[in-house]
């Protein structure tokens, strides 16, 4: 058995074809400055640097290399799958492969967190979206905020001018217009994926997604917005931003909207589902069931019942791979959980992934501890996850062993 870091090592050098979208020059990164700047690479050479440029600054080292241990441990996760895991647009046009999609989902899916650390942070945000205002009515560009036609304080509050739709197919650019039947399951705009796969609306009803918000607003054993929550909203809303931005940057108004290039990097309406849909993988990816009966009473005071089963259904790789990917690399990762200073284990990030032994099978993972400590962080991390996950988890308690079959 490889250790968790040499078979993400191995795996990053092997394999650059499933995770490099844009074939550039990137490497693994070997310290924090060199992780912040891969994520930050990342983003700029897919003509997104807007995206990341001003949060990232904000992010902590833990938060940092927990980002990209996600990065490593979805793309081990995926290539169990033996699938390959491509986004279909409609008319066949246009493949998402997973390693455009990965990029994105993963690489931003923990950036909220600088809300729940620095509660002001939202201010800056809001200054950013007030200097994007500025320069579309410099440009003559109409804005189409998605808040004049839903009533949420919430998307003030947070700086958001384009809040992430519940159906995908609605299109930012005329959020008035609906092209197709919502009776239709495969209508224009629904994600569908290689294996069948068909998503047409987000995880979570937007009562569901901002009673949530607000459930961990206020209560005092959390009390601020959730990460993963504030995180997706603003994926949304910097994409279309970033999207008007790269148009007004053409500086020609000869140029559809709706489909141009810059730079080889091509820009059209067909994205704005997926950008939904990445974004609703990050919303969803940190909104917890209620299992026990005082979580499960709460809930049904803030009117969280989708989160109550029977209503609240286990995410599968079958019916939402990239969603279970995100959610089963988030859960796994190790660093976030064994090097945050507050649970005293005093252990380096390095030093954690050499310490987990593994090896990834078809849809089978086995992690070996030589660590006794954080074995038992990950266990009690488990603890409960086949209610939200669709995996089976075994424990080996004798020889420090976790398996998962999904």
């Amino acid at each position: 058995m490889k250790n968790l870091y040499q078979t993400m090592s191995d795996y990053f050098k092997n394999n650059p074809i499933d995770w490099n979208y844009y074939l550039n020059e990137l490497e693994l990164p070997k310290n924090i400055n060199d992780a912040k700047n891969f994520i930050k690479d990342f983003f700029a050479y897919g003509g997104k640097g807007y995206l990341i440029h001003d949060i990232i600054q904000e992010c902590e080292p833990l938060r940092i290399n927990h980002t990209l241990s996600v990065f490593c441990i979805g793309l081990l996760i995926k290539s169990s799958s033996y699938h390959d895991l491509e986004i279909i647009d409609d008319n066949q046009n246009e493949i998402f492969e997973f390693n455009y999609l990965w990029f994105l989902v993963s690489l931003f899916h923990d950036m909220g967190y600088v809300q729940e650390k620095d509660w002001t942070y939202k201010f800056e945000y809001r200054k950013k979206s007030k200097d994007f205002q500025n320069r579309m009515r410099i440009n003559n560009q109409p804005i189409n905020k998605f808040n004049k036609y839903h009533n949420y304080n919430t998307y003030y509050d947070l700086g958001i001018i384009y809040s992430s739709p519940c159906y995908f197919r609605i299109n930012p650019i005329k959020p008035c217009s609906i092209t197709n039947s919502r009776n239709n399951p495969c209508s224009n705009n629904s994600i569908i994926f290689n294996n069948g796969t068909i998503i047409t609306r987000s995880m979570y009803s937007k009562s569901t997604i901002f009673n949530y918000l607000e459930y961990c607003k206020m209560n005092e054993d959390i009390n601020h917005y959730d990460h993963g929550i504030v995180g997706g909203l603003w994926l949304y809303d910097s994409l279309v931003k970033n999207y008007y931005l790269s148009y007004i940057s053409l500086n020609d108004d000869s140029k559809n909207i709706e489909n141009f290039y810059i730079n080889n990097l091509h820009f059209c309406v067909n994205q704005f589902p997926i950008f939904a849909y990445l974004a609703d993988c990050i919303i969803s990816h940190n909104m917890w069931f209620a299992t026990d009966y005082g979580t499960i009473e709460l809930y049904e005071k803030c009117g969280l019942e989708q989160l109550i089963p029977p209503h609240a259904q286990s995410i599968s790789f079958n019916t939402n791979p990239l969603l279970f990917i995100l959610a089963l690399a988030d859960t796994l990762e190790p660093i976030k959980t064994c090097c945050d200073p507050d649970y005293g284990l005093n252990i380096e990030p390095i030093e954690v992934l050499n310490s987990i032994e593994c090896v990834f099978n078809y849809k089978h993972i086995s992690l070996l501890f030589k660590n006794n400590e954080i074995f038992k962080k990950i266990k009690k991390k488990l603890d409960g996850l086949e209610n939200w996950l669709d995996i089976n988890v075994e424990i080996f308690e004798n020889e420090n062993k976790i398996d998962i079959i999904f």
